[in-house]
């Protein structure tokens, strides 16, 4: 065997270091700068306990505490600009949120789940801060979703041509999800302008970090994504200053991320739900009352008489009657009212229709032609617009879809992602709220499910949770379905897992359709899935208008009239549909076809309308049979339809398996085709 030889590539020493302390004279700090950090470490301090008051009290139902992690959070923190940097926040960054602009007085409407929270209108448990003013961008539950999400935020800040940062903090317990691996290996290929912190505190709740990781430090995994780390004592503000300071300007200059560590204390139990007795010992707590990073603080500015005990006192006193008054307030705030709860899902407004201009051009295209030709013309429109994916650049994706426009539009507007799908979906919604329109590709719905949780749990939520504070307008494309000898992994129907209250789901059925309707899905303020089933890519050619017009989402066309039954479907089934129709017209049966375009919500006028003209229903789909789309449309049918019918709702779709086989004449077994629709019609017709 010929051994094979290997050129000597380039040497790799990582880049990590623990940082020793430094004294603030060495710094450009001044004293006045250092009472203004106790001040904001007392008012974190207060918060935490007045919040501990409330919970015992039982008005506030759900806290989580601050307490141990304030020093760092001053430190890190201020050199940042307000209102002019971004900030991806996790749920203990009291201090470093009010660094960034908010008020006590806010953080006390969000624990006390008020009308008037900034973050959330009481929509979400306290922690999750957020506000759209200040560039603090809304947290969620799920640790580490912070991280992808601000990955787009940096990459449109550094889009954008600004000097602007982004600083994304997570405890080191978030260091396990797959998400902190996508959002370290994206910002570090593209050089963004973004500082990752761990607060690093020990524990994952109750697992402790020897548990976590197999290394000494978290920040020296960095090394492995290619940019520095460095691990600080993260009860001095002074070093988490020093350390903080040279990432930041790091990044300010183009020069990429930094992952800094702060070794921190957690003082309390990680929140009102927990008791931190059950898994530390008596002696492990006393310990942590020693190294207190208030009371270190404190102690250091006495002992170099930049504060008097007067002082200090008259300090505490002040932030105690601050956040009285904040309690006060917020108290006697509004709590939200009841149908507050339906608010803000969607955008109170959509794109309307646009026809075509009278005597347009057209061109006989497909659909993949069609998308394109879409994609193309609002890229060219609209600057903001965007494509990110697996293979969508150079290679043009794996369909052709994408094919022309990083050659048109360059790689800084058409993003060949890792092979990430989490990440695809995270990024997206980075770059919807920091002002882009992108349109992200999942090779096959089939693989969106790695995306799932950034999907359903972020994108869908995140106008809602934030009150309606934030608008997420972006697009996430798939190629779908069967009959294309795709099997398990490249074949599924995920239109009904996907579907969510505050997504869009829009499945075209012709190439026509298929341009409006993604014009209308990149201009919509809400997120969209766009999903195109493969079958249709190349299976015909229409007259499709090169330029503009839109087809409004959440709007069904009647595909063809008829009076005696009505077929409900879309994609696919649209045409074996007609094909069906065309097969009636010999017994003298006239079939109604409904293409619901729009999947999520449904036009349920429409629907209920069709029903009601011909009292004879079938929904078609090639999803699975249970728990589907059509059987929505069904339930929808026989709740508000039913005094019309002439016959129970009948529904064909695919078979109740895990997905769809791949040998010939189990794919043809499972999926609905013509004949099969054309013997439910007959058997329906003669009921």
């Amino acid at each position: 065997m010929a051994q094979i030889t290997r050129t000597k590539g380039p040497s790799f020493s990582p880049d990590w270091h623990y940082q020793e302390p430094v004294a603030w004279r060495d710094t450009d700090l001044d004293e006045k700068t250092l009472k203004e950090w106790f001040r904001y470490i007392l008012l974190g301090r207060q918060i935490d306990n007045r919040f501990q008051v409330l919970n015992r009290q039982g008005r506030a139902p759900f806290i989580i505490s601050c307490a141990g992690h304030e020093a760092t959070q001053i430190g890190v923190g201020w050199p940042l600009r307000p209102k002019y940097d971004w900030l991806a926040p996790y749920y203990r960054d009291v201090v470093l949120c009010m660094r960034m602009g908010m008020t006590p007085l806010d953080l006390m409407l969000a624990v006390l789940a008020k009308a008037a929270d900034p973050a959330s209108g009481g929509k979400q448990t306290p922690g999750h801060f957020s506000d759209s003013r200040l560039n603090i961008t809304s947290g969620g539950s799920p640790v580490a979703t912070q991280m992808v999400r601000g990955a787009g935020v940096a990459y449109a800040l550094k889009m954008d041509g600004t000097d602007k940062v982004l600083l994304t903090c997570y405890g080191e317990g978030a260091g396990a999800e797959g998400d902190a691996h996508e959002a370290f290996n994206f910002a570090s290929i593209y050089k963004l302008p973004e500082v990752f912190v761990c607060e690093n505190n020990g524990f994952a709740i109750s697992t402790p970090f020897r548990k976590e990781y197999a290394i000494d430090y978290v920040a020296q995994r960095a090394a492995g994504y290619g940019f520095p780390g460095v691990t600080v004592d993260g009860r001095d503000p002074v070093t988490c200053y020093f350390v903080s300071k040279e990432a930041v300007a790091r990044a300010r200059a183009g020069e990429g991320p930094t992952l800094v560590e702060c070794l921190v204390d957690r003082l309390g139990a990680h929140s009102s739900e927990d008791d931190q007795r059950r898994y530390r010992t008596q002696d492990e707590i006393d310990v942590l009352t020693q190294n207190d990073c208030l009371e270190r603080f404190k102690k250091r500015l006495l002992e170099e008489e930049i504060l008097t005990p007067k002082q200090v006192a008259e300090y505490e006193e002040s932030v105690k009657e601050e956040i009285t008054k904040a309690t006060k307030e917020g108290m006697g705030s509004a709590d939200p009212a009841p149908e507050d709860a339906l608010k803000n899902v969607y955008a109170s407004e959509a794109p309307k229709a646009i026809d075509p201009s009278p005597g347009i051009e057209t061109e006989e295209m497909n659909m993949v032609a069609a998308l394109r030709s879409a994609l193309t013309e609002e890229m060219e429109r609209d600057a903001r617009v965007m494509v990110l994916g697996e293979d969508v650049g150079k290679k043009g994706g794996v369909f052709l879809v994408t094919d022309g426009l990083r050659a048109k539009y360059g790689e800084d507007r058409v993003i060949d992602t890792p092979l990430a799908e989490s990440s695809i979906a995270g990024v997206a919604l980075g770059l919807a709220i920091a002002g882009k329109r992108p349109v992200a590709e999942m090779q096959f719905t089939d693989f969106a499910h790695m995306a799932f949780n950034s999907i359903t749990n972020e994108i869908a939520k995140y106008r809602y949770r934030s009150d309606g504070d934030w608008s997420v307008p972006l697009v996430v494309r798939a190629p779908m379905g069967g009959h294309a000898h795709g099997a398990l992994y490249h074949s599924q129907s995920i239109e009904a897992r996907f579907a969510s209250p505050g997504l869009k789901i829009v499945i075209p059925s012709t190439p026509y359709e298929a341009k409006g309707l993604l014009l209308a899905a990149i201009r919509d303020p809400d997120p969209v899935l766009f999903f195109e089933h493969k079958r249709l890519y190349r299976m015909f050619k229409e007259a499709v208008p090169k330029g503009e017009y839109l087809i409004p989402l959440q709007v069904a066309r009647t595909a063809r009239e008829g009076t005696d039954i009505s077929v409900f479907c879309y994609g696919l089934m649209v045409h074996y549909a007609m094909e069906a129709a065309r097969n009636l017209e010999a017994d003298g049966v006239s079939v109604e076809i409904v293409d619901l375009r729009t999947v999520y919500p449904l036009d349920k006028e429409a629907i209920i309308a069709s029903a009601r003209k011909t009292g004879k229903c079938l929904v078609l789909y090639e999803d699975n049979f249970s728990v589907s789309v059509g059987s929505e449309v069904a339930a929808l049918i026989a709740d508000e339809a039913w005094r019309w019918l002439d016959a129970p709702v009948k529904r064909l779709g695919g078979l109740d398996v895990p997905s769809m086989p791949y040998a010939v004449p189990m794919e043809e077994f499972f999926m609905p085709t013509p004949e099969k629709i054309t013997k439910v019609l007959r058997d329906l017709a003669a009921y």
